[in-house]
C-alpha cells in the first residue's frame, strides 16, 4: 500500500496545483472582463458622439448621395471645422479618427483625417481588406474590430453615416491606442509571472512525487510477493495487518497435506513444481477482492471477503478443496496426488487481533489433518455456545458415530395435491437417532459440519438409504442437497452410478436444491443441473425468498419445481405483504414453466389463504407431520396441536 504521509503530500500539491492552475485561469479572465468593460465605455461615449456629428452633417448640409458627402469635404473650410469638432470630441485615448468613403470602384478614400499625427490627404487611398469595412455598408450598422498585429492599436471602431434616404455614405473610422491596455497588463504581470513560477514548481514536485510512487509500486511487487508461488507474502500481511476491518474478512488457514513426504520422495523441485502449480489453482479458485498470503512453506492464509453473506466463504474453501482434489499434477513423468486441509475462522473481529483468527483457524486446521485431511473444519463462534475450538470436532465425531453405527435415517413429509386430493410425493428429510433412542433433528448438527468431509459422506449415506427405497416402488420422492454436494466429485459420482442404471427411478427422483447458497459461478451451477437433467431427474428451488431471490438465475437454470421458503408461508393468513410476494412467485413460476410447491402449511387458516391462489403444491404440519414411514392418503389432515 502507498505510504498515507507520501499520499497525503502528493494529495496536498496536486490540490494547491490545481488551485493556482485555477487562479491563473480566474486572473486571465478577470483581465478579458476588465479590457471589455473599458472597451464598452470608450465606445458607448464615441457612439454618442459620431452620432450627432452624423447626423449634423447630413442633416444641416442635405447630403443625400456619396458625391454629395465627397463635394461637401472637397470645401477646405469644412474639412478644417469637423476636423476640429472630431478631434476634440474625443478622448485622449484615441489615436487615429477619420471619415472614409467607397468610390466607384470599391477603394476606401480619406475624406478628413482629424489625427494628430500623421495626417493623410483628402481623397487619399485607404487600403484594407477587413470584411467588417464592407459590412458596415450592408448591415448599415456600427462595426467593432480587435486589432492584433498593428502596432499600438487594440480596437477599431466603424460609425456609418447615413443620409437622409436610408443610404450609407461613408464612415467614422476610430483608433483607440493601447495605452490603458498597457498600463493594466503592466501592473498584473509580476502577479501572473509569481503565478506561473510558483505553478511550475508545484507541478515538477507532482512530478517528483509520482515518479516516488512509480517506483514504489514496481519495487511493492518485490517486497511483497512470494517469487515462487506469485502470491503475496508475510511482509504484505504486517503492512495491511493495522488497517484490516476484519468484520468484512473470514481468515482460513490451507496446508497442503503430506507435502513432505512430496518433498522427500520426489524431490525440492517436484515441491517448488507443485507449491507453483496449487497456487495458481487457490488464485483461480478465489475473488479479486479476496487476499491470498504464502504464511509458510505449504501454509497459505486466505481471507475471505464476505460480501454481506458468511456462506459465500464456505463455497470458496469447498471449491479450493474440490479443485485441488480433482487436478492431476504430473513431474518428471510422475503422477502426483495432492489435496488440501483447511481450518477456518467465520468471525475473526470476535477475536483481539488478526493474530488471535490466525491461531483459531490454525487449531481447525489441526482439527481437519487429524481427522482424515481433505477436509474443512470452521470455528464459528456465533453458532456455538462453546468457545473451545474443539466444538466442530465434537459434531464430526458424532455424525461419524452415526454413520459407523447405521444410525443416520430419513423421516418423509408428503407433498399434497390439493386439486386431486392426492399426496403428490414425498421429501426425504434426515434424522439421527442417538445411543438413548431419541430422534436428533438436522439443526443440532448440519450447521457445524457443513462443508466438511463428514457433511459429504452424510449425503451420501442419505442418497444411498432413499434411493435404495424408492427404486422398487412407483412413488416420487424429493431428496435436499446444497451446490457444494453437487461440486463434490464422488457424490456426483455416486447420483449418476444410481439413476443412469435406473432411468424409471431417475424420473421420479426431483433434487431441491437451496436459494439461499450463494453460487458464485452460475455456468457450473447450470452444468450441474443439466447433468441431473441428462440423468431424467427433475431440480426444485428450496426456499425460494429466503433472501436475494435471483429470478434471472432460477430461469437460467430451468428448474421443474419453486418451493417457496416457510418465512413467507407461516403468515400468509394475517400479513398481506406476504400475501402479495407469495402471489408474484407464483405467477412468475407459471409464466417460466415451473410448478409451485409451499411449506410450512402449518394451519387451516394458512391453507385456506393458499387455496386462494394457484399454488400447486402443499407440505407442512397441518397436512402431515415427517415420518418414518409413508404417509398414505387416509392419515392426511390428522395431526393434532
Amino acid at each position: 500500500m502507498v505510504r498515507k504521509r507520501g499520499l497525503v503530500v502528493f494529495s496536498l500539491l496536486l490540490m494547491l496545483g490545481l488551485f493556482l492552475a485555477y487562479t491563473y485561469n480566474a486572473i486571465s479572465k478577470a483581465k478579458e472582463t476588465i479590457f471589455e468593460r473599458i472597451e464598452k465605455h470608450e465606445i458607448d461615449q464615441i457612439s454618442l458622439v459620431l452620432y450627432n456629428l452624423q447626423k449634423d452633417i447630413c442633416a444641416n448640409n442635405s447630403i443625400t448621395s456619396k458625391e454629395d458627402l465627397v463635394s461637401f469635404f472637397e470645401q477646405d473650410q469644412n474639412r478644417e471645422k469637423y476636423e476640429y469638432i472630431l478631434s476634440m470630441a474625443l478622448s485622449s485615448d484615441v489615436k487615429y479618427s477619420y471619415i472614409l468613403y467607397k468610390d466607384d470602384k470599391n477603394k476606401f478614400r480619406f475624406l478628413l483625417d482629424a489625427s494628430k499625427t500623421d495626417k493623410a490627404n483628402f481623397n487619399q487611398k485607404f487600403d484594407i481588406n477587413l470584411k467588417e469595412y464592407n459590412l458596415i455598408y450592408t448591415l448599415k450598422e456600427p462595426q467593432i474590430i480587435k486589432q492584433k498585429n498593428i502596432e499600438n492599436i487594440y480596437v477599431t471602431y466603424l460609425y456609418p453615416i447615413i443620409s437622409s434616404s436610408g443610404v450609407v455614405v461613408g464612415f467614422f473610422n476610430i483608433d483607440f491606442t493601447t495605452d490603458i491596455k498597457m498600463i493594466i497588463l503592466d501592473s498584473i504581470k509580476p502577479l501572473e509571472a509569481f503565478f506561473n513560477i510558483l505553478t511550475i514548481f508545484i507541478f515538477i514536485f507532482i512530478g517528483v512525487a509520482l515518479v516516488q510512487i512509480f517506483h514504489y509500486f514496481i519495487t511493492r511487487k518485490k517486497i511483497f510477493t512470494d517469487t515462487l508461488t506469485n502470491t503475496f507474502n508475510r511482509n504484505y500481511l504486517e503492512e495491511i495487518e493495522h488497517v484490516l476491518n476484519l468484520e468484512k474478512y473470514a481468515v482460513a488457514i490451507l496446508d497442503l497435506d503430506k507435502f513432505k513426504f512430496i518433498n522427500d520422495t520426489y524431490g525440492h523441485k517436484a515441491g517448488d513444481y507443485i507449491l507453483s502449480h496449487v497456487s495458481a489453482i487457490f488464485k483461480d479458485s478465489i475473488r479479486d477482492s479476496d487476499i491470498l498470503v504464502r504464511y509458510g512453506g505449504e501454509e497459505f492464509l486466505l481471507l475471505i471477503n464476505n460480501r454481506d453473506d458468511s456462506k459465500s466463504n464456505l463455497d470458496i474453501c469447498e471449491r479450493i478443496r474440490s479443485n485441488i482434489a480433482q487436478e492431476n499434477f504430473s513431474f518428471d513423468g510422475h503422477d502426483i496426488k495432492v489435496t488440501v486441509s483447511m481450518g477456518v475462522h467465520k468471525h475473526p473481529s470476535l477475536e483481539k487481533n488478526l493474530q488471535e483468527a490466525i491461531k483459531i483457524a490454525d487449531k481447525m486446521l489441526y482439527e481437519a489433518k487429524r481427522s482424515g485431511r481433505n477436509k474443512i473444519v470452521i470455528y464459528d463462534e456465533k453458532l456455538s455456545s462453546h468457545s473451545s475450538a474443539s466444538s466442530s470436532a465434537k459434531y464430526l465425531s458424532f455424525v461419524k458415530e452415526a454413520l459407523d453405527e447405521n444410525r443416520i435415517t430419513c423421516h418423509y413429509q408428503p407433498i399434497y395435491n390439493h386439486k386431486t386430493g392426492e399426496i403428490f410425493k414425498y421429501e426425504a428429510l434426515v434424522r439421527i437417532i442417538d445411543k438413548d433412542g431419541k430422534i436428533v433433528m438436522p439443526m443440532s448438527f448440519m450447521p457445524y459440519i457443513k462443508l466438511t468431509n463428514m457433511h459429504y459422506k452424510l449425503t451420501q449415506r442419505i442418497l444411498s438409504l432413499v434411493l435404495d427405497k424408492f427404486k422398487e416402488n412407483q412413488l416420487l420422492v424429493s431428496i435436499n442437497i446444497n451446490f457444494s454436494d453437487l461440486m463434490n466429485p464422488d457424490i456426483e459420482q455416486s447420483i449418476v452410478r444410481a439413476l443412469k442404471s435406473n432411468h424409471h427411478l431417475a424420473s421420479r427422483v426431483t433434487f431441491e436444491i437451496l436459494e439461499s447458497d450463494e453460487i458464485d459461478n452460475i455456468e457450473l451451477f447450470k452444468q450441474k443441473i443439466h447433468l441431473l437433467h441428462s440423468l431424467k431427474a427433475k431440480v426444485s428451488i428450496d426456499d425460494f425468498g429466503s433472501g436475494y431471490s435471483n429470478f434471472k438465475s432460477v430461469i437460467d437454470v430451468e428448474a421443474n419445481f419453486l418451493k417457496i421458503d416457510g418465512s413467507l408461508i407461516k403468515n400468509i393468513d394475517v400479513n398481506s405483504k406476504d400475501f402479495k410476494v407469495v402471489k408474484s412467485i407464483i405467477h412468475f413460476a407459471a409464466q417460466s414453466n415451473m410448478q409451485t410447491i409451499a411449506e410450512f402449511v402449518h394451519s387451516r387458516e394458512v391453507y385456506e389463504k393458499l387455496l386462494l391462489l394457484d399454488i400447486d403444491y402443499m407440505q407442512g404440519y397441518y397436512i402431515s407431520k415427517p415420518e418414518a414411514h409413508l404417509v398414505l392418503k387416509n392419515e392426511l389432515f390428522k395431526t393434532v396441536f
